[in-house]
């Protein structure tokens, strides 16, 4: 399987990150050590989910979430 890069927007930070070819989201976020459901991802203005698969040279934005009472 050949690799893939696809940029990532995190906290002000523009990333590229490598992934396996047919890599989803998720493998992204740990690829970044990220949690998954700490953070919600962006393509564009909209969410993606976590089971999304990625493809070369894609752009998303990672937002940390914060929740608490």
């Amino acid at each position: 399987m050949s690799e893939i890069e696809v940029i990532v927007d995190y906290r002000g930070k523009i990333i590229p990150v490598k992934v396996n070819e047919g890599s989803k989201i998720s493998d992204v976020l740990d690829a970044m050590n990220l949690y998954a459901d700490a953070h919600i991802v962006l393509r564009g203005r909209s969410p993606v989910p976590i089971t999304e698969t990625v493809h070369p040279g894609e752009t998303f934005k990672v937002i940390k979430v914060a929740s608490g009472g």
